[in-house]
């Protein structure tokens, strides 16, 4: 379109940018005509972000614009750096909706808004460059092709054109409206709506397909934006903002705080359409506690394996699992869920013959979708597996592509071996205990010796180790093994979720690599949005560094995913409560407790809240039941803390000695003693366990900016500097 120069205006002492156009269509006297009346109105069209033209005239044959000379970076340059920060997207949409609503008032529309149109300058405002010269390139049905290659390999425009300028179909507003989405998809996500470099592939993508929703791309996108950007980049114009001054309205909403309205709620119901299903724990009809494993493996197995079908909502392990044990109505369970259908088991094993009874239940109206019962021997346990899973996906009427299809077929392993090793392995390891914890592992570590290409038994090694870091080990010997266990996963297998999520653990909370975490996390969420696992730990993440919204949001989804799990309803009431929101942590910590009058961390947490309140008796109680219950240095630590705050000295100091006494002997936090010694006033004593847990990496350690614990040595300067070393996000 043409060449820029800098220029300098002796007669008006400013510096300008002179454009000489190229465009051979501008030899038209009638193009030459139009283009210059466009030229006059945008001189006369004085808005503080739009580039003011100053000129336009003919030196030599040459034709050439004199516009404001605008220092800064372009918008380019700023996404080049990934995806921007939520409020300055929102800033800059809002000046770039200001801008348009000024141009379309005035009749004139931009028809090629791309980030190099856009330029930032030092003082943060946007203007709006290039306005009206893609009126000099209108587009015919002769040249189409012609067009698009040009545009795409120039200044790459084609990846902002809306549907109807490729059909070459009059243009509006809307048109760069659409402009607009693709722009602000760009800058919270850091890359374009559509990735593909061919002309023609970007051709059929704009006119037929819907972009990834923002927020898979980049799960720091608040619900809000990305509603906004959804309705911007619609392919129809009618479902897109009308105007500009539209769109403006809801920057300026979500500027205040109020949440839009746009398509994103279509998309998100066609979301919640989807098929639901709960798989009950299989029963143990011969109840030998010896095939325990195998009954609740197989149910495991089977979540996995259905979890990875986009069109099918599984129920998460923890949830299905309340009613292991019991002979469930179904009809009962699946109303208690809110799922669709129910797919109940029992099996027994004599010897090494399986029985296997199942059963697939409409949850609406109580119907038998399908029962099969199978009689097989134990070593072809995956082919049982296999049968059952393509059955429930036949029954369902799940139209299964071909990567659907070899997603839900396939297997980690080929050894049955192994593969039962692993399951005791997963039996053990998920009641988070020292001992059965220490019985767990080794059995991962056989499978693998069995299978050295048994990517999700590395995973599984990884599982175990972050649950005893910090809690039975200390996390520089602990993390150093998450972390290897999930790279040889992933070397394996880099499409497993639970292991980039694992990764990113390690990242986040003890390598203090914060890039490396929030790439971690997005990835386990892209490769499996129904992953309650990988949105709890994400939102664990966002609580420690502050992002308060973002991760009460992720921690919904994670509850929405897995209702009845414990664990995640409590991080949900930690979350409220590291926000300070305490009221709210009050309320969703009681409804933890009771879900589970027995769970010592719910009356942990919420005794830690009732004093952060004031309510100091109410504390005092819940850490006490909690101490009883869990017989944890962690409670100790709380119910010292309270308790040298009521003044009770002496029962925080026997809690403390005991704690430094069973330091000496075995593994516990350096920060759980040092929350005492900050109970006590005993400001050296704290810091000299405080600097132990630095040396020996403890996770909870990134929650020092949020957690209020430690409110009253906040401003000593050894606090600041611990806060500097770990590098936490400001």
């Amino acid at each position: 379109m043409g060449v820029v120069y800098r220029a300098h205006d002796e007669r008006l002492r400013r510096d300008v940018a002179i454009k000489f156009l190229t465009a051979p269509r501008l030899a038209n006297p009638d193009a030459r005509k139009r283009f210059r009346s466009e030229a006059l109105a945008l001189s006369r069209l004085n808005h503080p972000n739009i580039a003011t033209v100053y000129d336009f005239n003919t030196q030599d044959g040459t034709d050439f614009l004199v516009m404001e000379y605008i220092t800064g970076q372009s918008l380019n340059e700023k996404i080049a750096e990934g995806p921007l920060p939520e409020k300055d997207i929102v800033r800059w949409g809002t000046q770039l909706a200001e801008g348009l609503a000024a141009a379309h008032e005035q009749g004139i529309v931009h028809r090629d808004l791309k980030p190099g149109n856009l330029r930032i300058r030092p003082d943060g405002k946007m203007k709006i460059l290039d306005f009206g010269l893609a009126t000099i390139m209108r587009i015919s049905a002769d040249d189409l092709t012609h067009t698009m290659t040009l545009t795409h390999e120039g200044g790459g425009t084609l990846p902002y054109m809306a549907p109807e300028q490729i059909y070459g179909q009059p243009v509006d507003a809307r048109t760069d409206i659409y402009a607009v989405g693709a722009i602000l998809y760009e800058m919270a996500t850091g890359q374009r709506a559509f990735g593909a470099n061919d002309p023609g592939q970007l051709i059929d993508c704009i006119l037929y397909r819907s972009p990834k929703p923002p927020n898979s791309v980049n799960r720091r996108i608040s619900p809000a934006l990305e509603s906004i950007i959804v309705k911007a980049i619609a392919r129809e114009p009618r479902l897109r903002y009308q105007s500009a001054r539209e769109l403006l309205v809801d920057f300026e909403r979500l500027s205040a705080g109020v949440h839009p309205k746009a398509a994103l709620t279509v998309q998100r119901r066609s979301s919640a359409r989807r098929l639901s299903l709960a798989v009950i724990p299989f029963f143990n009809m011969t109840k030998d506690p010896e095939i325990d494993y195998l009954t609740d493996g197989v149910t495991e197995s089977l979540i996995y394996r259905l979890s990875s079908q986009p069109r099918l909502r599984l129920m998460a392990r923890t949830t299905v699992f309340r009613f292991k044990g019991t002979d469930v109505d179904p009809l009962e369970a699946g109303r208690s869920l809110g799922v669709r259908a129910v797919l109940t088991g029992k099996m027994a094993q004599r010897g090494s013959a399986l029985n296997v009874q199942v059963e697939l239940v409409n949850v609406a109206n109580g119907t038998l979708l399908w029962g099969e019962q199978y009689d097989c021997d134990a070593a072809d346990i995956l082919n049982l597996q296999d049968g059952i899973s393509a059955k429930i996906a036949e029954k369902l009427l799940l139209k299964l592509t071909r990567e659907e299809q070899n997603a839900l077929a396939k297997r980690y392993t080929e050894d049955n071996d192994a593969y039962q090793l692993y399951l005791r392995g997963r039996y053990y390891s998920d009641r988070w205990t020292a001992d059965v914890m220490d019985r767990g592992i080794p059995y991962y570590d056989q499978a693998i010796e069995r299978d050295p290409a048994y990517a999700l038994a590395y995973t599984g090694l990884a599982e175990a180790y972050c649950g005893m870091s910090s809690q039975f080990m200390s996390p520089r010997e602990a993390m150093p093994k998450v972390r290897d266990a999930a790279i040889k996963a992933l070397a394996i297998d880099n499409t497993l979720p639970e292991a980039h999520a694992l990764l990113a653990v390690v990242r986040a909370f003890y390598e203090h690599n914060w890039a490396g975490a929030e790439a971690g996390f997005t990835r386990a969420l892209e490769l499996n949005s129904g992953s309650a696992a990988a949105h709890e730990w994400y939102g664990y993440y966002l609580t420690a560094i502050g992002s308060e919204q973002e991760a009460l949001n992720e921690l919904a989804l994670a509850r929405e995913l897995d209702p009845l799990s414990t664990k995640i309803n409590l991080v949900l009431g930690l979350s409220f409560g590291m926000a300070r929101r305490y009221e709210k942590a009050i309320e969703q910590l009681v409804k933890t407790i009771t879900m589970d009058p027995d769970f010592w961390l719910g009356h942990l947490w919420l005794g830690w809240a009732y004093e952060q309140m004031g309510r100091r008796d109410e504390a005092l109680e819940e850490l006490n039941k909690a101490f009883r219950l869990g017989a944890s240095p962690y409670a100790s630590a709380y119910l010292g803390y309270v308790q040298a705050l009521a003044g009770r000295r002496s029962d925080a100091e026997v809690l403390v000695r005991a704690m430094e006494e069973q330091f000496k002997h075995t593994y516990v936090s350096p920060h759980h003693i040092a929350i005492v010694y900050v109970g006590l006033g005993e400001r050296d004593r704290a810091f000299e366990w405080l600097e132990k847990a630095y040396e020996h990496r403890e996770e909870i350690l990134v929650f020092l900016n949020v957690d209020p614990t430690w409110d009253s040595i906040r401003a000593d300067a050894r606090f600041r500097d611990l806060v500097h070393r770990l590098g936490l996000p400001k």
